[in-house]
């Protein structure tokens, strides 16, 4: 933002619409991606996981690329507004073509460029308040990613009745609309000079040294086992809801709107708490109670109780989608861009490890095993936080 004019735009409801419309764009689809493949497309187990590994490879280029760019273009608007048409481009593409090849090229190719208009938007807020409001601006961006988890509530059971009614391939169409609409909001803010940012340029090191410290490398690590058990989670629930704890697709969609619903008021309080405990610790709470939710999850015998077990999913999910946010944009001082794609980073290739052990463990009506590893590594990540922070940080640092 410039120093000689204020945006004549309304910044907080339309960065915040922003976000929720790639929360619509995400939440019609990423429910059903694994029904879609396996069920609807008929991809194997191993294959799809090939899929989500070669994903994965490329959403770390396009995360890693798109960060180091948002700190060096000159108009962060624009990879917001390229990233969202990227969005609406690959999900447009399953909607028409509704084929394994289109299904490759979507989610190997076009969509790991197009899913990071979630930190592309999410950088450009932070440097936005960091200059407009600093002494509130990690508040305001724990309230986003609340905004953003609103669109979770209405619209996987939206999607679900959609895909259950008409075809599963139309929640395609409403995810590549949300995208658009994220992108035509980029080029109403394009109209107004006023809301470009440009961020600082990066002050040295107090101690001479660049990069990452190692306790934040060695707990980045443990957000990346986090990411890798929720990833194996998301993609094996879906599944075990139909095959396993006899419901629809409908009830997943139902399930993900449950969840939502509580992890908005939750993620408020969890930002609250963020004021008075340091950030790995609430992670390392979040992981920990993830952990139990996966447990408690390999012992439901129906529907109705994974309904029930929302109630800890949120309570977890509600920290672990929030804090890593503002805790991994401290990583490298005064290079928002680039710190935030390390959350892309850990979330892209916890995908690539999940793929492999969705294929090495997954199977037809064996999905209840993938929570137990789940469980597994979201212990091991909330004790490498642990040990990053307690352990390793015992010099004078600036704390995380």
């Amino acid at each position: 933002m410039t120093e000689t004019a204020q945006p004549r735009l309304p910044m907080a409801a339309l960065i915040s619409a922003s976000l929720l419309s790639i929360g619509v764009g995400y939440a019609s689809t990423a429910p059903y991606d694994a029904i879609i493949a396996i069920d609807a497309l008929k991809i194997g187990h191993g294959d799809f996981a090939l899929i989500l590994t070669l994903a994965s490879i490329v959403g770390v280029v396009a995360s890693v690329a798109l960060g180091w760019l948002s700190d060096r273009i000159g108009d962060r608007r624009l990879l917001m507004l390229v990233t969202a048409l990227l969005g609406a481009l690959g999900m447009g593409l399953m909607y028409w073509l509704r084929s394994p090849m289109a299904f490759v090229v979507a989610y190997c190719v076009i969509l790991p460029f197009g899913n990071s208009a979630f930190s592309q938007t999410f950088a450009y807020a932070r440097v936005y308040y960091d200059q407009t409001r600093p002494e509130d601006a990690e508040f305001r961006i724990t309230v986003l990613r609340s905004i953003y988890a609103a669109s979770w509530v209405m619209v996987p059971p939206l999607a679900g009745w959609i895909a259950a009614v008409y075809q599963v391939f139309d929640v395609y169409l409403l995810a590549a609309v949300a995208y658009v609409v994220c992108g035509a909001i980029s080029l109403v803010m394009l109209a107004d000079p006023a809301t470009r940012v440009i961020s600082a340029p990066p002050k040295p090191s107090p101690d001479g040294k660049g990069g990452i410290a190692l306790p934040m490398l060695v707990g980045i690590c443990g957000v990346l086992l986090i990411n890798v058990a929720i990833k194996v989670s998301g993609t094996a629930t879906p599944l075990a809801m139909v095959s396993h704890f006899g419901g629809n697709i409908g009830d997943v969609g139902i399930a993900a709107g449950i969840g939502a619903f509580l992890e908005i008021p939750l993620m408020l309080a969890w930002g609250l708490l963020g004021r008075r405990f340091r950030k790995h610790t609430l992670i390392a709470a979040g992981a920990l109670i993830y952990a139990l939710y996966q447990v408690l999850l390999t012992q439901a015998s129906g529907v109705t109780e994974v309904f029930w077990l929302q109630i800890p999913r949120a309570v977890a999910i509600a920290v672990l989608m929030s804090v890593p946010i503002s805790y991994m944009q401290e990583a490298i001082r005064g290079r928002v861009g680039l710190s935030t794609s390390l959350l892309d980073v850990t979330i892209v290739a916890s995908g690539m490890l999940s793929a492999g052990i969705f294929g090495l463990v997954a199977a037809p009506g064996r999905y209840l095993e993938l929570f137990w590893v789940a469980a597994a590594l979201a212990t091991c990540g909330a004790l490498v936080l642990v040990v990053a922070h307690n352990v390793l940080q015992r010099q004078p640092a600036v704390q995380h």
